[in-house]
């Protein structure tokens, strides 16, 4: 709503210095617990500077969301004794506004300034507004020289080319002492300069008594004289606030689709109050039932719409994968269930549910009882052979025997081959598991992805994974339901569904179960979006935007008129070799500086590691060293300590040493390796050869020669300055080893560096390529998309005209063709891993932000897909909102005391409404008779008029198509045509359709191909084309009779003198009653597209049903020479039959179409209808007004209803503008919050730099503040009327 804060906006951000308060009064916070919807509110007192506020300056108060600023300023005066006003960020707010709409800290926290009011103040608009409105006065003079509004009020805008002479201001209520509105009669207000009727031919202003009697009357209020009926006016309109209907009629004209909504919802709120004064009067009373029944058809229109987004792709395309990255999750959409989950269709919603316990929801709906007993027949029949046993193609997964019997083993997996080879039907339609199920939905509902996804899994994954026979055998087989299910619906609160996307994953039409097939057609129908997934490595070499659409599917775009709903999405954009795509995309320049210091950087990390690999060998040497030296300082500590005890003792020999270490360095001296090795700074492991010196190899005999070689006994001091001389080998050599471990710690982090540099390059350059791949194939597929529409146009138009064909012409603007078509080229992969998930999973190389997966932009594309059909929905909602509203106003201020006029009068006034009605119903009729009528030769001239030739044309070719069939098999190239038996023998069983390895086959469709392809051209021109225009001529003419209408009953009023106020707001009303002629005209052409598409699919289906008996026959074919039984039958039943069953098809479509003119006739003629009954009310009310006999009055239960309506009007009214004036205060405060900081931030870079090249608004490195954002979501209101 313009002009509002939304309380839900994310988008706003207060300024500073409220912030300052906010963050002020927090330090004194009560502890209260806030539950939802409640509100804690400071006031900073009015005696209190907010220059120099504390905490302690603050009041605190606890209420709810939908209470308003009259309500708190009520609880402060109570408890100060001060009356207040209160500021919200500097500026005034108005009494209305609710707590929720100024939440725009999203704490639940709003702080006020409070000052107080001056002892006298002057009448201000917010008195009057207090002021009940009065209901309009139909009595006051229609002389332009009267004015009822300010002369700075707008008159009202009606159209473009006419502008009413009357204007509406908001009008004053009048009630009696007892409360009771006024009537009418007793505000007297004169009229034009008009002769004057005698007393006894005037009709009195309120059809009673005198005066004087009336004075007397329990009503008694003095007369209010045109002046001070003025005045008030004057002053409620100087507050120079757009009115309600202006107001409204901006949002409808210009709102977004949040905007529209926020309206809708508090419009909603309003409506259910608005009914409560009726619903006390509607047992006694017609016209509050009326309006009861008006108000709820509006709260009958649901503000959720649905926008249908199917995706298809081949498999192995990557489509759940990037289903599953839009909705931001590692693992939803059922995956890896081999030929299963391909088959079924899985639609994925928003989840509306707040239960924790039902974050996750899911709905798997089973096949019906018939469709599973229709497709176990025929599997059944294929795999069971002629003598009666199980095929042995059953082993080939390929073969229609594999297929079937891979089915029924999953569905009965108890089942021996013998077990099914003399099963009926019946008896497997009757296992108590399998008939449970039959046509049920199972509902699951978890909190957490995880444990969802393994309850999905249960029944849509295939467990034939075991290829180990023994332990096949072990194990006890469950049942496996995907055979069975007919649609996934999963509910998540994924952002990119939180608008109303609905993402259907779409295996294809051509499934092999009938009732998938049927909902994936189903959806094929609806789908306002179409996404087309393809690898990107395959999207432009197989020019899948030519090919992998298919020729027919292209055409069935053309049929439908969704060309504009095509998304392309190219998957997989990670799959990429750096080398290659340099190549392939001429970035050899660009990439050549980055190969060559990638070349650098791996000789230097070569280098590097050379270096780290000499310097682990010196360590190992220092290494060594260190142990020796401890070996021998504790050979030497043990000398000593035998010299201590008084023996004798020698210097060690090699041979002892030796012997030593091999006795005793298991232990001591190993230990002590090792701690030397723990205490090296470097990290990296090392082999240490000490261990491996050989010190068992010494010659036992050797002793006898070492005693002679003892020589001199050790003292003391020999054995001292020993260890000391070792003391000091050590220390010399671990200095040495700390001083190579530090080189090497070095050396690693250079390496380190260098590989980082070299990943970072390497990056970089993969950034570069994908980003080089992706603008290639965005393009080739956008040129390819629009090279394939123009393939099938030149095709048309040579075959509409030979003569005159042209392949020069531009049949369309191929260029805006290609641009229109979004493409997006993303990473699912990349996106998860940047997005925290799939953490057993490498780094993506190539990606460095989310937005370069393209990921955050598909989502964005999702939801802006929503957006036409939300604002459409919610448009014709406040467009009859509003009519609804006005026409309640009329209703509300006519009190049945009549118009200022005579009987005579009176009953001329009556008399030319009546006869204008009565040419406008008519005329109205007539427009859409011609519509219709124009609606028609547009068929016959572009549809059915070609219907011979074409027929001709399929029953010429008919028996060319068979004879195609029956080719033999052509093994290089299988489009020549040609099938197998076995494929044969599936085609005939499936009435024609069926799809295997080579793609779908479809008999029908290739019988009507000769109509449908040259019939495409035609078709899109009447639909795409001709009917809208149609239809909008007829919104046209409707608008100019309203408006031809409307002048004519003005001029009539201003010529008699009467009701210019009511026939001013009826000028309002005529705006929505040309707003919904425009909407029943997208609502018609709407219509028309849904028809159409059911229609243009109704000539294959009529061919099924004149071949069934011919499939039936073949299907039942057995014994030797049946392939060719079966081909001579079939060829001969399509000669016989070919004329008759290509006239039925055309028929068929003929009537669907002739069916639609008349669905279409019929909703026109109805809704136009009820127009102008509507308006046929409200100008009666206003014309004639409602007749009581003369001295009687409405009752006072009836007076009060029709105030208490107009009141509620009134007080929505007032609340809105109310809100609109608080969002535009805090919009000029967040401005000159900007406007200050930008000033201060211009200053301080001219005093650094002296030239300022440009400011953003981002936070300021010098203090720390940040810019105070304009973004603020004022056009979200959703203000509570509770």
């Amino acid at each position: 709503m313009e002009g509002s804060v939304s309380p839900s906006s994310s988008l706003f951000e207060a300024g500073t210095e409220y912030r300052r308060l906010h963050a002020i009064a927090l330090q004194n916070r009560p502890e209260v617990d806030l539950q939802n919807e409640e509100f804690a509110i400071a006031v900073l007192q009015h005696d209190k500077s907010s220059d120099a506020a504390v905490s302690s300056d603050y009041l605190w108060f606890k209420v709810k969301a939908k209470h308003s600023v009259s309500k708190i300023k009520g609880a402060y005066q109570k408890r100060t004794g001060v009356k207040v006003d209160f500021k919200f960020a500097h500026k005034p707010t108005g009494d209305g506004v609710q707590m929720r709409d100024l939440n725009h800290l999203k704490d639940n926290i709003v702080v006020f300034t409070a000052v107080e009011e001056a002892m006298e103040s002057t009448p201000t608009s917010s008195g009057a507004r207090r002021t009940p409105l009065q209901s309009l006065n139909t009595q006051l003079s229609a002389s332009p020289n009267v004015s009822i509004t300010s002369k700075d009020s707008a008159p009202v805008k009606v159209e473009v080319s006419y502008a009413s002479p009357y204007s509406v201001s908001p009008a004053v209520q009048v009630k009696d002492e007892n409360g009771d509105l006024l009537p009418r009669s007793q505000i007297s207000v004169p009229t034009r300069n008009t002769p004057t009727s005698s007393a006894s031919t005037t009709r009195n202003l309120s059809s009673n008594p005198p005066a004087s009697t009336a004075k007397n009357e329990a009503h008694n209020v003095e007369d209010t004289s045109m002046a001070e009926v003025s005045d008030v006016s004057a002053t409620v309109s100087s507050t120079k606030q757009p009115s309600q209907h202006e107001r409204m009629q901006k949002i409808i004209e210009k709102g977004s689709p949040e905007e529209l909504e926020a309206e809708m919802r508090r419009s909603q709120r309003f409506l259910e109050k608005l009914k409560t004064p009726l619903v006390d009067m509607a047992s006694v009373n017609r016209d509050a039932r009326h309006w009861i029944q008006q108000i709820d058809g509006l709260l009958s229109h649901k503000l959720d719409t649905p926008t249908i987004i199917g995706v298809v792709g081949n498999t192995g395309a990557g489509k759940s994968s990037v289903i599953n990255a839009m909705l931001e999750e590692e693992r939803l959409v059922p995956t890896n269930c081999m030929r299963a989950c391909t088959a079924v269709v899985t639609e994925m919603s928003w989840n509306s549910s707040e239960d924790e316990s039902e974050k996750y929801r899911g709905a798997i709906e089973f096949i019906n009882h018939s469709d599973w007993e229709k497709d176990l027949r025929i599997s059944l029949t294929e795999l069971i052979d002629g003598s009666g046993q199980v095929s042995r193609d059953c082993t080939n997964p390929e073969s229609e025997a594999g297929i079937a019997y891979a089915k029924i083993k999953a569905v009965y997996p108890q089942k021996t081959k013998e077990d099914l080879a003399s099963s009926t039907v019946e008896q497997l339609m009757n296992e108590p598991n399998v008939k449970a199920v039959l046509g049920t939905t199972k509902k699951i509902a978890k909190s957490n992805p995880e444990a969802f996804y393994r309850a999905l899994q249960h029944y849509v994954d295939s467990k034939e994974k075991v290829t180990d026979d023994s332990k096949k055998k072990k194990e006890k087989r469950e049942t496996e339901w995907w055979p069975l299910i007919r649609v996934v619906r999963i509910y998540t609160k994924a952002d990119a569904l939180s608008t109303g996307a609905v993402i259907v994953d779409l295996p294809g039409v051509h499934d092999s179960n009938a009732a998938r097939a049927a909902v994936a057609a189903g959806y094929m129908k609806q789908c306002t979006g179409l996404f087309i997934v393809a690898p990107i490595n395959r999207a432009v070499d197989d020019k899948a935007a030519k090919s992998l659409l298919g020729e027919s599917f292209k055409r069935q775009l053309k049929f439908d008129g969704t060309y504009s709903r095509i998304t392309f999405i190219c998957s997989k954009t990670d799959d990429i070799s750096i080398v290659e795509a340099s190549d392939t995309l001429g970035l050899e320049e660009a990439t050549a500086a980055d190969w060559q210091r990638i070349d650098e950087l791996e000789k230097e990390q070569k280098a590097l590691k050379q270096s780290v690999k000499d310097l682990r060998e010196s360590r190992g040497v220092y290494t060594e060293l260190i142990n020796d030296a401890d070996d021998a300082m504790e050979v030497w500590d043990t000398l000593r300590n035998e010299v201590e005890d008084g023996k004798t003792v020698f210097a060690p020999t090699d041979a002892s040493k030796k012997r030593k270490r091999s006795t005793e360095r298991s232990s001591k001296s190993r230990k002590k390796a090792k701690t030397s090795r723990a205490s090296s700074d470097d990290e990296d492991d090392f082999i240490d050869d000490s261990d491996d010196e050989d010190g068992n190899d010494l010659d036992p005999e050797s002793n006898s020669d070492n005693e002679s070689e003892k020589g001199d006994p050790l003292t003391i001091d020999a054995i001292e300055v020993e260890l000391a001389q070792l003391k000091e080998d050590k220390k010399r050599a671990r200095h040495e080893k700390s001083e190579i471990d530090a080189k090497i710690k070095k050396l690693n982090q250079e390496l380190k560096t260098s590989e980082k540099a070299q990943a970072e390059i390497e990056t970089a350059m993969s950034a570069l390529c994908i980003e080089g791949r992706n603008n290639y194939s965005r393009a080739a597929i956008q040129r390819d998309f629009a090279d394939g529409i123009r393939e099938l146009d030149m095709e048309s138009a040579q075959e509409e005209d030979p003569d005159q064909f042209n392949p020069d012409d531009q049949l369309r603007d191929y260029d805006e063709v290609a641009r229109s078509l979004p493409v997006f080229c993303v990473s699912s992969r990349a996106y998860q891993k940047l997005s925290g998930r799939l953490q057993r999973d490498n780094k993506v190389p190539g990606f460095r932000s989310a937005e370069e997966t393209e990921i955050p932009q598909l989502q964005a594309h999702c939801k802006k897909l929503t957006e036409a059909g939300r604002a459409s929905n919610c448009r014709a909602f406040l467009t009859n909102l509003s009519q609804t509203l006005n026409s309640l106003r009329l209703w509300a201020s006519n009190d049945g005391t009549g118009l200022n006029l005579s009987d005579a009068q009176l009953a001329a006034e009556s008399r030319f409404l009546k006869s204008r009605l009565k040419t406008l119903e008519k005329s109205l009729d007539s427009a859409v008779k011609d519509c219709l009528k124009e609606m028609n030769e547009a068929l016959a001239e572009h549809i059915f008029e070609n219907y011979d030739q074409l027929i001709e044309t399929a029953i010429s070719e008919a028996n060319t198509t068979v004879s195609k069939w029956h080719r033999p098999v052509n093994r290089d190239n299988r489009a020549l045509g040609g099938f197998y038996w076995a494929t044969y023998k599936a085609i005939m069983r499936r009435e024609g359709v069926f799809s295997n390895a080579q793609g779908p086959h479809d008999l029908n469709l290739q019988l009507t191909e000769p109509i449908i392809k040259h019939l495409a051209s035609h078709w899109e021109r009447v639909f795409a084309q001709r009917m809208p225009r149609v239809l909008q001529s007829f919104t046209r003419s409707s608008k100019n009779l309203l408006t031809s209408f409307h002048r004519d009953i003005e001029a009539r009023s201003m010529k008699a003198g009467a009701g210019s106020a009511g026939i001013a707001l009826l000028g309002q009303q005529l705006r929505n009653y040309e707003n919904i002629f425009t909407q029943l005209t997208n609502q018609m052409i709407e219509a028309i597209n849904n028809l159409q598409r059911e229609a243009n699919r109704e000539f294959t289906p009529v061919i099924a049903r004149n071949l069934s008996t011919a499939y039936d026959w073949c299907a039942k074919e057995s014994g030797s020479g049946c392939f060719a039984r079966m081909k001579s039958h079939m060829a001969s039943h399509v000669d016989s039959s070919r004329s008759e069953m290509f006239r039925e098809s055309c028929d068929e479509v003929r009537n669907r179409l002739l069916n639609m003119c008349k669905q279409v006739e019929q909703s026109m003629g109805l809704q136009t209808d009820e127009i102008f009954m509507k308006m046929q009310r409200d100008y009666t009310e206003v014309v004639s007004g409602t007749q009581l006999p003369q001295g009687q009055m409405m009752p006072k239960q009836e007076r009060k209803m029709r105030s208490d309506v107009a009141e509620i009007i009134e007080d929505f009214e007032r609340e809105s503008a109310e809100a609109q004036a608080a969002a535009g205060a805090a919009i000029a405060a967040v401005n000159e919050e900007q406007n200050n900081w930008a000033d201060s931030t211009i200053e301080k870079s001219l005093d650094t730099t002296s030239v300022v090249k440009e400011v953003k608004a981002e936070p300021s490195p010098e203090d720390g503040r940040e810019a105070p954002s304009l973004n603020v979501a004022a056009n979200n209101a959703d203000v509570s009327m509770d």
